[in-house]
């Protein structure tokens, strides 16, 4: 049974491998959470821009106008800080995607080796298979010629011994 040596290592690379896989999706939901929030805020920010626009028009009071200029700065200012954390969280992601491939690799270069270990063992048992296999073979071989060369001995015996006989029987009659 073939066991590869760094079969521990390779485990500890496939949990580093699924822990940083884990660390992705974390950090794409929260890139997801803050593009949601950039998204609202500026929706927030256009719909506050209009209703600015409309009290403008229709001859508002100093005090509201200013109110709503002071809301519309407020937002901007949230717009911006939630880009900003969207950009931040994209880098995060980025990063996190980085050392995903990272720790993907080196557990492929482990699985490549292990690959290439368990090869060379199956050529090795592959070997091993052969040479008994060569040696039963051999063995059966040698078995069958002694015992054919048993056999032809035995008949020429038998056969010396008959023809013995026979020139004995000839060298009597004369």
């Amino acid at each position: 049974m073939f066991q590869f040596r760094l079969q521990r290592v390779l485990e500890l690379r496939e949990q580093h491998e699924q822990v940083k896989a884990r660390a992705l999706t974390d950090a794409q939901d929260a890139a997801d959470d803050a593009r949601r929030a950039h998204d609202a805020l500026t929706e927030l920010h256009a719909s506050s821009r209009a209703e600015v626009d409309a009290a403008q028009s229709a001859q508002p009071r100093v005090g509201h106008l200013h109110q709503l200029g002071y809301v519309l700065r407020s937002l901007e200012q949230r717009v911006e800080l939630a880009a900003d954390s969207g950009v931040a969280a994209e880098t995060v992601v980025s990063g996190a995607q980085r050392e995903l491939d990272d720790a993907a690799r080196e557990r492929r270069v482990l699985d490549r080796l292990k690959e290439r270990h368990a090869e060379v063992w199956r050529n090795d048992v592959a070997s091993q298979d052969r040479l008994q296999m060569d040696e039963i073979a051999l063995g059966r071989f040698a078995r069958r010629a002694e015992a054919r060369d048993d056999a032809h001995a035995s008949s020429e015996s038998s056969d010396n011994s008959k023809g013995s006989a026979s020139t004995r029987n000839d060298g009597s009659n004369r």
